[in-house]
């Protein structure tokens, strides 16, 4: 470095340290907490950014003026050290994880021209190169009425609030600039992409097709198709774990975002057995859905749990936050009510045809992490005096809890968890004892990197 340099780093670090001297360590977090609020947070996606917190109903009033407050009148107090936690959660979540950087490379791979090519946190050298006025532009431009969404979810009287939100809220302007539009779309996948890499990790085949927007016609017959492949008793684990013996594990998802979306499918290869053989099984497996329709007791099946399943995520106020603000801000709030309804429209033939169309050659980008050499098997002295199918169900568990970054739906599996504790069969009940508790350990540190 220069002279010059380091005279102006020193000065800045002056500078900082006089700042932490008179700024109130979470202020936000104290006032609400003093008040009986709790979960004050946030998550950011590919799509959107979100923040909750969780009050008494004789507070909304404050949190109606805390909140309008920081969006009328912001201020940057703590960027810099701010923009050293999020370049530290990188670190944490990508860099120092056994798949963190493939994943991120995986993802860039696939996405050609998307802005989903992009990770969500910023490439390593973005975050250093961020300045205390583009966020303050960027706030300008995105944290505005004109692109906001409030969600209330509990127990109030709307009569009641919306006077309330319009006395506060309502004094917030117009954003002056609005948010550029997305005009960079995918375009069709020409041929199949591969990525080769050998890491820390258990041998894992990842395959990943161009799906379908959420708001999108095909997204409940692709949503339900996943389910079809998916669970203990899915086409995948049936197929690859009990069936061939090729695989420990074996799902499939869907990731529909605002301007495209992922069909994901993802098999653990067991020791002894070849990644290819455990591709080319899954290949077997959606042939099969090409060439022959789901019959309809196994279609009803996966309709009868998808609709269980939108029953159970409105056990709580933050489960129908989460959803409402989701769907919103992928393209339709009222998916909430309406997602069941429109699975159970879905055919056979809207399977077959999904299949067809959209889980094709061309359409895949494959992955294969092999053992890097000289890595050791993984290790987990929790799991040692659980029997093989518990291990293996907290192994999976284990892994997506681990890739969470999003507290809110975090949140969300930890209160279902709570709430289906006493439902446990007495043989699984050291299995789900320990998922809970890693979950809740994952909360607990995400919670603490966003405060």
């Amino acid at each position: 470095w220069t002279e010059k340099y380091r005279e102006l780093d020193k000065q800045f670090d002056a500078l900082v340290a006089q700042q932490r001297e008179i700024v109130i360590k979470d202020q936000m977090d104290q006032i609400y907490t003093a008040n009986g609020g709790e979960f004050l947070n946030a998550f950011t996606s590919e799509d959107q950014t979100a923040y909750f917190v969780r009050v008494p109903k004789n507070r909304l009033e404050l949190w109606a003026w805390l909140e309008s407050d920081r969006l009328l009148d912001p201020v940057f107090r703590e960027f810099y050290s701010e923009r050293d936690v999020v370049f530290e959660e990188r670190r944490l979540r990508t860099e120092s994880t056994p798949l963190g950087k493939y994943d991120e490379a995986f993802n860039a791979v696939f996405w050609e021209a998307s802005p989903y090519h992009w990770p969500v946190v910023g490439w390593a050298s973005d975050i250093p190169m961020y300045t205390l006025q583009q966020a303050k532009d960027y706030f300008a431009t995105y944290y505005a009425p004109n692109n906001i969404t409030g969600v209330l979810a509990g127990d109030f009287e709307a009569a009641q609030v919306k006077p309330l939100l319009e006395r506060y809220f309502g004094r917030v302007p117009r954003g002056k600039t609005d948010p550029p539009p997305v005009v960079t779309i995918e375009p069709k996948q020409l041929a199949e992409k591969r990525f080769n890499a050998e890491a820390e990790t258990s041998p894992t085949v990842r395959v990943w097709w161009k799906g379908v927007p959420l708001v999108h016609k095909d997204t409940p017959a692709l949503d339900l198709l996943s389910d079809v492949l998916s669970g203990r008793t899915g086409r995948l684990y049936k197929g690859l774990v009990v069936g061939r013996q090729v695989a420990n594990e074996a799902s499939a998802s869907i990731d529909p975002r605002k301007y495209g979306g992922i069909f994901e499918a993802e098999v653990t290869v067991k020791d002894g057995k070849e990644p290819a053989a455990a591709e080319a099984a899954l290949h077997e497996e959606i042939e099969k859905l090409k060439a022959e329709p789901v019959p309809a007791e196994e279609l009803q099946k996966v309709k009868n749990s998808y609709k269980a399943n939108a029953y159970r995520r409105l056990s709580s106020p933050f489960a129908v936050f989460v959803q409402l603000v989701r769907y919103d801000a992928l393209g339709d709030w009222r998916l909430i009510n309406t997602s069941p309804e429109l699975a159970d429209a879905v055919t056979a033939a809207d399977l077959q045809r999904v299949a067809r169309d959209y889980l094709t050659k061309e359409n895949r980008t494959v992955g294969v992490f092999l053992r890097k050499a000289g890595a050791p098997a993984e290790a987990d002295a929790e799991l040692a005096a659980l029997p093989p199918q518990a291990q293996a169900m907290v192994r999976q568990a284990s892994q997506q809890i681990a890739a969470e970054t999003d507290p809110a739906k975090l949140q969300e599996m930890v209160e279902k968890m709570q709430a289906m504790a006493g439902q446990v069969p007495a043989e699984m009940k050291p299995a789900f004892e320990i998922v809970l508790k890693r979950a809740g350990e994952r909360l607990q540190a995400l919670s603490g990197e966003k405060k």
